[in-house]
């Protein structure tokens, strides 16, 4: 069971909390709507579970070469196809059962069957695009914040879209360039693409994206006038932080280092401790 439950990473699904944004910066938080975003991310994470079965079904062979994903269930060849296939169906079939029984909006049901059919198509084709790979796996991000919006009927505010779009291609960035880092020369063993990528350039379109991000939540605070501008302090840090450790190759796995990074995770705490209080307590 432990196999089967690493096969559908688990820790991965952190990354669906991106749901809760739209209600979260709404500044109206119910029972009923939290209970509903939060079967809404249950969806999004059975869904991304599909596609990184798929993904690391075709990868088995690359990350053998990979110095943490050769631990995958595939790679190791401790779960087989027959399974993989099993519990991709059953976890589909649930999907679709909560989809029905929740009777959620259309266009959330849009997001999500449009964010499966994007990480399938990933894994077989744009993954091998250069640059594409980057903007497909960032608009990933902005689905869950879409279909967070769609689900809870907030409206995603332009700035806020936006924001998350740009710090989507920070991370995407930053995963490539430590990805570089990491395997050097067995790069072109995991994924052929990576040696088509510049170390340099990467790390300009990391900085790039970086600046772009976080002038655009400056506006965005501005817009909400509410003396939100004072949140930018440890969201510029917290985004810094994340590229100093990318230029380091610590972040091929986002999700692992904020949670092995203690900076990071300080900056990101006071970051949603202070608009918690904003919107919430004052």
């Amino acid at each position: 069971m432990l196999l089967y439950l690493r096969l559908l990473r688990p820790h991965q699904w952190v990354k669906n909390l991106l749901l809760f944004v739209p209600l979260f910066f709404s500044g109206h938080i119910s029972l009923d709507s939290f209970l509903l975003v939060t079967w809404g991310m249950l969806c999004f994470c059975i869904a991304s579970s599909l596609g990184y079965i798929v993904n690391d079904w075709i990868d088995k062979k690359r990350d053998i070469s990979h110095p943490e994903k050769k631990m995958r269930p595939f790679a190791q060849g401790t779960v087989s196809f027959k399974e993989g296939s099993i519990i991709w169906g059953g976890l589909f079939f649930l999907l679709l059962f909560i989809i029905l029984f929740f009777n959620f909006p259309a266009s959330f049901i849009f997001y999500i069957l449009l964010y499966i059919i994007l990480s399938i198509s990933y894994s077989f084709y744009f993954r091998n695009i250069v640059l594409l790979d980057i903007f497909i796996v960032s608009f990933g991000y902005v689905l869950r914040v879409l279909a967070g919006g769609a689900i809870a009927g907030v409206q995603v505010s332009k700035w806020l879209f936006m924001s998350i779009f740009f710090l989507s291609m920070v991370v995407s960035i930053a995963k490539r360039k430590s990805e570089i880092l990491l395997l050097k020369e067995n790069a072109l063993y995991h994924r052929k693409n990576l040696v088509k990528y510049n170390p340099e350039d990467l790390s300009k379109m990391l900085w790039v994206m970086a600046s772009i991000s976080i002038a655009v939540y400056v506006l965005y605070c501005i817009e909400k006038k509410n003396d939100f501008i004072y949140s930018v302090i440890p969201a510029t840090y917290g985004i810094i932080r994340f590229c100093i450790l990318a230029e380091q190759g610590r972040a091929a796995d986002p999700v692992r280092v904020f949670f092995k990074d203690l900076n990071l995770m300080i900056a990101s705490l006071l970051f949603l401790g202070f608009l918690t209080v904003k919107m919430y307590i004052l």
